[in-house]
């Protein structure tokens, strides 16, 4: 045989043997694949050998009730049921989580099975209006009973005289106790305009009509949902001088962004302050105010900002919670609470559940990198960082403003 020959012999040997260990690793995977799917149904198979005696009574109570702090309760219930309670907080594959109070009432329906269980206090007939407690006459004595602290003295048999200063803690208080104590006052036709520079979904048109009904609204919608589009929809419908009170710079600028955008012939109408502001409002007149974002103004705030003069109130908040337990003090501030589910939002296709990508980087040569790439995309984008000299690094190379504060 010659050298030619025995080259190529070799390297036919040499092909079939490569081949052989090709085969022999793409056996070695798909034995672990069939031995990880044979571990997996015997898990399954584990899991599917239900104990039928307790599948009734979990039919009847197919949700876990369990305490978060006085007066409020996280419930746990299958994802595939039906059910919807209170604030969607969050969802794993298999659960979702809802936070629950005792206001939720107003936001969304309760299930007759569940009232009992949370125990909310029965709503009395009493009525706050033009610095009077209105309580008729058979419970004027329980009312002066209860509410004597807010109370300077009876007006004939039916109502009650409040201290001067002290109508929003009253209303407050009366929010706590189960009862909503508003009177409706409906928006007269000649405070508004036309206008159809939006136009509102649904659920938007559904908190109009509360609006115009009412003359005040709480607007409870999730993160992303519309509520400033909304507001900007009202403060162009309202005539008359308009207020807009944010708790953060970030949101003023937002608003005069918006309204610039949207509605720049009424800019003139409109006033956009943080509560910090207050003294320079506090003797002004409006026809409607906006509180936004209400669940994050400070509570020393609220009685402050309860006293501003407007005909009508609106209040926004992605979620009727606080870290002080005083959602009544958003309640108190906005009025009647007009609220909707995350869960319908999202069905909706209104908001999207977020997306999130996890980079794993070595270093910070690598996060610059990567940074670097990000800032690319033509989106508004917020970086946070842990280390002040980082912060500096990434404001310094980028070109960007570095927002931080000392401790």
């Amino acid at each position: 045989m010659s050298d030619f020959d025995t080259a190529e012999v070799r390297q036919s040997v040499m092909e079939a043997l490569a081949k052989l260990d090709e085969l022999k690793h793409s056996i070695d995977v798909l034995q672990a694949q069939i031995r990880n799917d044979f571990e997996r149904k015997m898990e399954l198979f584990r899991f599917s050998q239900v104990r039928r005696e307790f599948l009734e009574p979990f039919f009847e109570e197919p949700y876990v009730i369990i305490p978060k702090r006085a007066n409020e309760w996280h419930v746990i219930a299958p994802k595939w049921l039906d059910f919807q309670i209170g604030w969607l907080e969050r969802s794993t594959k298999s659960y979702n989580i809802f936070v629950v109070n005792r206001y939720v009432k107003w936001f969304s329906e309760i299930p007759a099975s569940l009232e009992d269980k949370f125990k909310f206090a029965k709503p009395l007939p009493f009525k706050v209006y033009d610095g009077m407690l209105l309580t008729g006459k058979e419970l004027q004595e329980e009312a002066l009973r209860r509410y004597k602290h807010f109370i300077t003295r009876r007006e004939g048999e039916d109502r009650l005289r409040i201290k001067k200063g002290y109508e929003f803690k009253l209303v407050a208080q009366m929010i706590e106790d189960g009862t909503l104590p508003f009177m409706p006052i409906p928006v007269k036709e000649e405070d508004l305009r036309p206008w159809d520079g939006i136009k509102l979904r649904n659920y938007q048109q559904f908190a109009w009509k509360e609006f115009l009904n009412k003359g005040a609204i709480g607007v409870f919608w999730a993160f992303g949902s519309g509520k400033s589009l909304f507001g900007i929809y009202a403060l162009a419908r309202v005539k008359g001088k308009k207020l807009v009170v944010v708790p953060t710079l970030t949101l003023k600028e937002q608003w005069l962004e918006r309204i610039n955008k949207y509605i720049p012939q009424y800019r003139n109408e409109i006033e956009v302050i943080t509560y910090h502001a207050y003294d320079k409002v506090k003797t002004n007149e409006y026809s409607l105010i906006i509180f936004d974002e209400c669940q994050h103004l400070p509570a020393n705030t609220f009685v402050r900002l309860a006293t501003l003069k407007a005909k009508y109130r609106m209040g926004f908040s992605g979620s009727p919670y606080r870290e002080d337990g005083r959602e009544n003090y958003i309640i108190a501030l906005t009025g009647f609470p007009v609220g909707m589910s995350w869960e319908e939002l999202i069905k909706l296709q209104v908001v999207r559940e977020p997306t999130f990508r996890v980079y794993i980087l070595n270093d910070n040569r690598e996060k610059m990198r990567k940074l670097s790439e990000l800032l690319q995309i033509p989106v508004k984008t917020l970086i946070f960082c842990d280390w002040l000299d980082l912060g500096e690094k990434i404001a310094k190379t980028f070109n960007i403003p570095f927002v931080y504060g000392e401790t």
